[in-house]
């Protein structure tokens, strides 16, 4: 690499100095978010992003083993970790932290910048040049002009330089720069494959021109292009562990005249197709054997690499699909692509998973899982237990997870066994591996490899009777208790090292916090969030148990106003949706961006509102119907408590809650108030609606979805029209706020618009605010934050007896 002349080194070095030490954490009144990214190569150091409502910006570096050992930096546009120090990225110029001694240095700004880990070296690119930094003695020692793109992959760096009209993909890793391919074509994607080899995408006029698998130990290259016709809008692709690599490919599909007719059948299975401006198709491409094999025909358009040496999977997304379902049940064929034969597997009805060989499937059939060797096609079937996933070892058995205690079952025995089930509840592995090589659309099942370690892996237990949750680590054949059972909500996080396995905590009461769990150390909190937050020692939250109609045990989750003096009654929020009795041990922050859809926990409880949010779920009456008899008897259990003032009660509800808003409203009398957002009205005209946001009709909401009627509206059309509030829009009795966005491809905005015209014919008190540039949540900040206004003074007026603003008729 050319040697930087010693006046340009000089100048360079000017911009190297020593910053002032970084100032450590205090308290700050705004509240965030905090989002754990990863940890430094050796686990002790943590990268823990800060969200604010106006920034995302903010990183916080802490020690693992000492908390207190806390830096903070603002403005972060990217960073990455060395051996022993931190990369920053700013807008005005680059630094290396050293975070076990606290010292920083400073370098010019760059555009990007990638680490050679193998010289401990510093590359940053900006202005079509790239400079190397020396780690090791802190000197700018080489450059690089001419630099157009710069690809970071896995461990490499690849400088795209352009040299007249050639263009050199350069490696940049090793102890000298290395030419790894030359075109005139521009590179405008390189993937890192198996063995250190590169796929390499060239484009013209931008269009995918050619594809080039580069072997650079071997100093080989093949072209796609000599094997197969390449003009693609776009292409991607990977390596399959024997060496083969599929191509999934996007070519735009040419302009259709504007006066020419749409023609549709009613045998048409796949309305995606009629949408799509391009065509997918796929290839595995064998560049060594000059061979490429066409993925997916007519036939069974649909192809899952389980990364099997001799098959595919394959199946017709159209065959079965009526769109009753929003997973539709497939015929499964076994793909032999070398002879280009399909032999018949079964009907799958569920998402299936496969082992990391690629030699087994296996997936829930009625009553019990089905594991089909996929060479052989011989299948077994194993008894279900309530199983939620199966998980493949290394040490050829599947575990399963459920509401029965984790399950083994030894592939070579045949022997399915109860591995342990010491505490009633719900059981689910949280440390598991997933991957997969199938991108399925909506409407297809689910094909993915997921895989535990059989000696070592962690597991919840999650009791719905008191919404309680412990968690247990699995070493060998034994089981410890690394935390009691505990009410807080538990997220994990996959960062782990030998001093624990971290978390994220928090609860009605309690910010966010992060925490380490190990079976030989108490639970540690590494960070605790929005300690200024002083409202979190005062939040009050109660779980209120009520049955429904049929005897189902439920519950509601009831937050006091953040002033609750015993001596006031203070009007109420219902909140509906259906079940929400999971959210009791979620921290009600406040944050702009988060409220989309004006409805927020803290700013009604800190307003002086009682907040209630009961479950709802469905009966052989009908969702509508259901959902009145939970909230109404969800208030008869409120009855005991003297602090409501039941005469100002309001019912608030987006998309499905929206739905079930309305449906109250037509017939109910405990409510002062209403508000309902992008909500469906008329559950008939919905049902025989277009979704332009899955791109298929509305059936499967229906029929099995979230309104779940389990039959077609022909052949129960009563129980449709008892439970559709158009209906019955006469009967609204109290003024009702309506909102919805003309861009909302979820719930067609004219549903609103008909309940709003339907309730003005029949003289009811309404009014609907339109924003004509959202969609089924509100995007834009400041439509977010007119909304909330406006139903903060809707509540105001209708609740508490404020003043009546101009906008409300």
């Amino acid at each position: 690499m050319k040697t930087i002349l010693t006046v340009l080194l000089t100048n360079i070095f000017m911009f190297v100095f020593p910053q002032h030490q970084p100032q450590k954490i205090e308290g700050n009144c705004k509240a965030y978010e905090i989002n754990i990214k990863d940890a430094s190569p050796d686990g002790k150091w943590l990268a823990v992003y800060k969200i604010y409502d106006n920034k995302s910006d903010t990183l916080m570096i802490i020690n693992r083993e000492n908390p207190k050992r806390i830096y903070q930096k603002i403005k972060v546009l990217d960073y990455k970790w060395t051996l022993n120090k931190l990369i920053f990225r700013f807008e005005n110029r680059t630094e290396i932290f050293d975070y076990n001694n606290n010292k920083s240095e400073v370098l010019h700004a760059c555009e990007s910048f990638g680490i050679n880990q193998k010289e401990n070296s510093l590359l940053l690119h900006g202005s079509e040049k790239i400079t190397v930094y020396n780690l090791k003695n802190s000197k700018l020692t080489d450059s690089i002009s001419a630099v157009k793109k710069v690809f970071y992959t896995g461990d490499h760096i690849l400088a795209l330089v352009k040299k007249e009209n050639t263009y050199k993909l350069t490696d940049l890793t090793g102890n000298a720069p290395s030419t790894l391919y030359e075109t005139s074509k521009l590179i405008t994607n390189v993937v890192e494959l198996k063995n250190r080899s590169f796929l390499i995408f060239e484009t013209e006029e931008n269009r995918v021109k050619d594809i080039v698998y580069c072997i650079p130990q071997l100093k080989t290259v093949f072209h796609f292009s000599d094997d197969h016709y390449v003009d693609y809008s776009f292409a991607i692709g990977y390596q399959r562990s024997d060496g083969g690599i599929v191509l999934t490919t996007e070519k735009l599909r040419g302009n259709t005249a504007a006066d020419s007719p749409e023609i549709w059948h009613s045998s048409e299975s796949n309305f995606r197709e009629k949408f799509n401006k391009s065509a997918s198709s796929q290839f595995l491409w064998l560049p060594e054997q000059k061979d490429v094999i066409k993925l997916g025909v007519q036939k069974m358009d649909r192809v899952v690499d389980v990364d099997n040496k001799k098959y595919f999977l394959s199946y017709r997304f159209s065959e079965m699909q009526d769109y009753t379902n929003s997973d539709a049940s497939l015929k499964l064929y076994r793909y032999d692509f070398k002879n280009d034969l399909y032999d018949y597997i079964d009907i799958v009805t569920a998402g299936a998973s496969y082992s990391p060989d690629g030699n087994y499937i296996i997936y829930k059939q009625n009553n019990y899982w089905k594991l089909v060797e996929i060479n052989s096609l011989k299948a077994v079937k194993i008894e279900d237990h309530n199983f939620f996933q199966p998980y493949f070892s290394d040490q050829k058995y599947i575990y399963f997870d459920g509401s029965e205690g984790l399950w083994a079952y030894s592939i070579n025995t045949d022997q399915l066994s109860l591995n342990y089930n010491e505490e009633k509840g719900n059981y689910k592995i949280l440390n598991s591996k997933y991957s997969t090589n199938f991108m399925s659309n909506l409407f297809e099942l689910a094909f993915s490899c997921k895989t535990v370690t059989a000696k070592h892996f962690i597991f919840e237990i999650n009791d719905k009777s008191d919404l309680s949750t412990s968690i247990y680590e699995k070493s060998g054949n034994r089981y410890y208790q690394m935390l009691a059972s505990t009410d807080s909500k538990l997220v994990f996080k996959s960062l782990t090292s030998k001093n624990g396995y971290l978390f994220m905590e928090q609860n009605y009461n309690q910010p966010n916090q992060l925490i380490s769990l190990s079976r030989s150390k108490d639970k540690k909190i590494i960070y605790q969030s929005n300690k200024s937050d002083k409202a979190q020692f005062n939040i009050r939250m109660e779980t209120i148990s009520f049955k429904n109609k049929e005897g189902l045990s439920l519950k509601g989750i009831l937050y006091y106003p953040l002033d609750y003096d015993p001596e006031k009654r203070y009007p109420m929020i219902v909140h509906v949706y259906q079940l929400q009795s999971p959210k009791r041990n979620i921290y009600p922050l406040f944050l702009e961006h988060k409220v989309n859809a004006g409805f927020n926990i803290r700013d009604f409880i800190d307003r002086g509102y009682f907040v209630f949010l009961p479950d709802i779920v469905n009966s052989d009456k009908g969702i509508g119907l259901a959902a009145l008899d939970c909230v109404h008897n969800s208030l008869d259990a409120l009855r005991e408590n003297p602090s409501i003032d039941f005469q100002k009660v309001a019912l608030i509800g987006h998309s499905f809650g929206g739905y079930v808003t309305n449906f109250i409203a037509t017939h109910s009398d405990r409510f002062a108030t209403y508000v309902s957002g992008a909500s469906v009205s008329d559950i008939v005209k919905s049902y025989f609606s277009m979704s332009f946001h899955i791109i298929a009709p509305l059936y499967w909401q229906y029929e099995s979805g979230q309104f779940s009627f389990g039959k077609s509206y022909s052949a129960a059309k009563d129980l449709y029209a008892l439970n559709n509030p158009i209906s019955f829009v006469e009967n609204v009795t109290q003024p009702i706020m309506l909102w919805t966005g003309k861009k909302d491809l979820n719930v067609e905005w004219g549903q609103t618009m008909e309940f709003y015209l339907g309730l003005k014919r029949a003289k009811k008190p309404v009014t609907m605010l339109v924003y004509p540039q959202e969609g089924h949540f509100l995007a834009a900040k400041d439509n977010a934050k007119d909304l909330l206004k406006k139903v903060n003074e809707w509540f105001g007026y209708y609740l508490k007896g404020t003043e009546k603003p101009d906008w409300i008729e």
